[in-house]
């Protein structure tokens, strides 16, 4: 879907805030970084080496990955990369817990549902980096308020079903999935998703336990946008650039920020791999954090990242000129995700009920990373 020809907001689309920004000063960081990323790195000047492949789902989380490669910030810092494409989350920590893969980009959903499916046994998980974490108007409950009965408050959600984004949805039990066997949904009542967690935390200020009740139906989003639009849902949780295109394209109006109050600026998503592969190449593990923490700069900066989503997403310029983006941070915050890890454990989505749970994800003994 593309916004209306035109470019104009649609009569029921608010103009999103965007961050100002000196694009002269944006042009010349780019140029410094650049310049930076091919001296820094411990493999910087040295030969690339081997392959390294990173499995994710394109999308706005992770699109300083590909901003990354495009502009040659892997190889500057020694490392070949190859980015494999893949349909959901859930697939892209399958392909690194099966090898196929030595990184994937993921929802912290997913991350935390399979370290505590291992319950201590297997090969763990380490996070290389943080990925990407919630801004303003990022993940939104939209209703469209052309149908003949719509939704006005939170409190009607009850008992409706509401369309959420199925490659961000998980399994309880953490099972691996794989693009050819996707994660089961998760026990009926509880949410499917890390966002679907944190929008039952908003929405029970309305609802209180009865936010339980709301049905999750995990769909694309092209097909939350087509039901919406013709009212086979009264309501679909969107995330960015697709809750653009619906303002945009059919005056959908946001219902809720599941990112606000005590879910504001949490950690979305974040780059693992398993531990053994980051203690056996912890070279790599610091090329990789160089390269990624470069990319994660220039991606604050206006032009970059609006330009790599273009690419990726294969989305209009409007479009990405005018989505709503978070935070690209350049260092991992251990309070942070332990806010996510309590947030999936209230809503009984993941059990993280062991001590050294998150102490595991996050620290690496013996390694110079």
């Amino acid at each position: 879907m593309t916004p209306n020809p035109a470019g104009n907001l649609m009569p029921h689309q608010r103009r999103r805030p965007l961050r100002t920004r000196h694009l002269i000063a944006a042009t010349a960081g780019m140029a410094l970084l650049l310049a930076a990323g091919c001296s820094s790195g411990g493999a910087g000047t040295s030969p690339v080496s081997g392959t390294i492949t990173i499995a994710a789902v394109p999308g706005v989380d992770d699109a300083p990955l590909w901003l990354a490669k495009d502009q040659g910030l892997f190889s500057a810092a020694g490392l070949n990369v190859q980015i494999n494409s893949v349909s959901s989350d859930a697939a892209a920590v399958a392909e690194v817990a099966s090898g196929q893969a030595q990184i994937a980009a993921s929802d912290y959903g997913n991350i935390l549902a399979y370290q505590a499916s291992l319950k201590g046994i297997g090969n763990p998980l380490y996070l290389l980096a943080d990925g990407y974490d919630a801004g303003t108007s990022d993940v939104e409950i939209l209703v469209n308020p052309s149908l003949k009965h719509p939704i006005t408050n939170p409190s009607q959600l009850a008992d409706l079903s509401i369309g959420i984004p199925s490659q961000l949805t998980i399994d309880a039990n953490g099972a691996p999935a794989t693009d050819s066997a996707p994660t089961t949904s998760v026990p009926g009542g509880f949410p499917s998703s890390l966002d679907a967690v944190a929008a039952s935390e908003v929405i029970s200020d309305y609802l209180l336990n009865v936010s339980l009740a709301v049905k999750w139906v995990p769909m694309t989003e092209q097909e939350e946008l087509s039901k919406l639009q013709s009212g086979a849902l009264k309501a679909a949780l969107l995330t960015q650039p697709y809750v653009y295109e619906a303002e945009a394209n059919f005056g959908a109006i946001e219902l809720t920020d599941v990112f606000s109050g005590q879910t504001a600026s949490l950690p979305l998503s974040g780059y693992v791999t398993t531990r053994s592969w980051a203690e056996h190449d912890s070279q790599a593990v610091l090329d990789f954090r160089s390269a990624l923490d470069n990319a994660q700069t220039l991606a604050s900066t206006v032009g970059p990242i609006q330009q790599t989503l273009r690419g990726t997403l294969g989305v209009t310029q409007a479009v990405a000129d005018l989505t709503s983006l978070g935070t690209y941070p350049t260092s991992i915050s251990s309070l942070q995700i332990q806010r996510v890890a309590l947030l999936v454990q209230t809503e009984r989505i993941v059990a993280v009920n062991t001590p050294d749970f998150l102490s595991g994800l996050l620290n690496l003994p013996g390694s110079k990373s």
